[in-house]
């Protein structure tokens, strides 16, 4: 790829990766990039059958970009399988915390145990690490590239309220600042770490004979000089915005996070609703969580392949790459996206009830042109938004072809421009986001269609 300056028109792509080595959900993930390739990794988790019988302790180093390559790691250090538990990435080093067993009998215990792991040894080390409390089925991040923290989540028999701040440099914990009385601790919440914030929604509180899933939507202040001091503030949500073991999608720089995948209604580990005894379905749509403002509402992402997301995502990864990765538009002659950060949900359950072993990646992306060259014109596009004909006007006159692409990169319409205005009938398209492209004339222009 020539260089040059950038024509910055951002899309997500959302890509079914291929299959994992086995179906895999409730477990932990992370992600590295090394030796120009974007591994994923799987800790744990539950196999295909959804029995307790199945809870494992394998672990999977897998090519993300060709699942093919992959490689069966040691298996978590630890005397019985373990679901439920998070994985989080500082540095060169994985830390994955807590989960819990399940024993013959049906008994349950959360797990003290952290295990840090070398991304690029792809080895457990030796090093000691227990949780000051026991947790299972908490929020996980990282601050600063420095700090792991722990949120919420449960403890063998009650929600956790407050917060557990590991420091890998000294191998210490603090603990952070609990929830206050108004908000109510959740397991099965999603959440992350984005710059000093803490986002959580959703996930389940204990009740005296079930588990509801929450709509609530908590966000919580980190003071970066005592980083384990959280103001932390509640925003009043609709009820029915409910999630349980969903993702936080938050690649977007715009400052738009969303919730993706999961249920919203709460489950035990084999799929089965608490309270109703039968198959919980995966969430459908998304909901998209107001930035300046507490707004949660149904949001549909409306980039990438029709990708059904799956529910019981327990973890998933971000990774953000130092150079751009270069992506060849599907179906498309022309230019390449450029991918700078991506999201890695792997297995989980699906519609059905089976286990799913794939892995699916949403990718932040910037479509950017191919030629250093600078433009050759300058054009006038109305209407744009669009409602049925699109006006181009040519400063300069210059025969070349032009082009309509979807987001996806599929051409869905191609003309000879022999005039300095032309006029493009679009009526026949729905309504979306599509790409003008005049190659000749290094012209790439996003499309609104009403």
């Amino acid at each position: 790829m020539a260089q040059g300056s950038r024509t910055m028109i951002s899309a997500t792509i959302i890509q079914d990766k291929g299959e994992l080595p086995e179906p895999i959900t409730n477990g932990a993930v992370t992600s590295y990039f090394k030796n120009d390739k974007t591994y994923v990794y799987s800790f744990g988790g539950i196999d295909s059958t959804l029995k307790s019988s199945g809870i494992h302790l394998r672990c999977y180093r897998i090519n993300a970009n060709d699942p093919s390559d992959f490689i069966r790691l040691n298996d978590i250090p630890d005397t019985l399988g373990k679901i439920a538990l998070s994985a989080t990435r500082i540095g060169s080093k994985a830390y994955i915390v807590g989960g819990y067993h399940v024993f013959p009998n049906g008994k349950e215990a959360s797990s003290k145990l952290v295990h840090e792991f070398d991304l690029i040894g792809d080895t457990f080390t030796s090093k000691k690490i227990e949780l000051p409390l026991a947790t299972d089925d908490h929020v996980q991040g990282q601050w600063n590239d420095s700090l792991l923290y722990v949120v919420n989540g449960w403890s063998d028999s009650t929600n956790v309220r407050y917060t557990q701040v590991y420091n890998p440099q000294s191998n210490t914990w603090l603990i952070g600042t609990a929830l206050p009385n108004s908000m109510t601790p959740a397991f099965g919440a999603t959440g992350n770490i984005i710059g000093n914030e803490i986002y959580i929604h959703g996930g389940a509180r204990a009740d005296r004979n079930f588990f509801p899933a929450m709509s609530n939507y908590y966000r919580g202040k980190i003071d970066p000089l005592n980083p384990h001091n959280i103001a932390w503030t509640k925003y009043s949500v609709e009820d029915s915005n409910t999630s349980y073991r969903s993702a936080l999608y938050s690649l977007n720089p715009s400052g738009e996070y969303f919730v993706i995948g999961g249920s919203n209604r709460s489950y035990n580990y084999d799929g089965i609703d608490y309270q109703l005894k039968t198959l919980v379905a995966p969430l459908k749509n998304k909901l998209r969580l107001g930035y300046n403002s507490g707004d949660v509402r149904d949001f549909e992402l409306v980039f990438g392949d029709s990708v059904e997301f799956p529910m019981d995502i327990r973890d998933w990864t971000n990774i953000n790459y130092q150079n751009y990765i270069e992506y060849i538009v599907p179906g498309s002659t022309i230019d390449i996206f450029n991918i700078d950060a991506s999201m890695f949900l792997i297995g989980g359950i699906n519609e059905d009830g089976t286990v799913s072993n794939k892995i699916i990646s949403i990718s932040n992306a910037w479509l950017t042109s191919i030629n250093s060259k600078e433009k050759k014109t300058r054009i006038d596009f109305f209407p744009n938004p669009i409602t049925s004909d699109l006006n181009v006007y040519y400063e300069q006159y210059n025969p070349s072809e032009v082009r309509i692409f979807s987001i996806e990169g599929t051409e869905l319409l191609k003309l000879t421009k022999n005039l300095s205005l032309i006029s493009i009938d679009l009526s026949h398209l729905g309504a979306g986001i599509y790409l003008f492209v005049d190659s000749e004339n290094q012209i790439i222009k996003k499309l609104i269609k009403k």
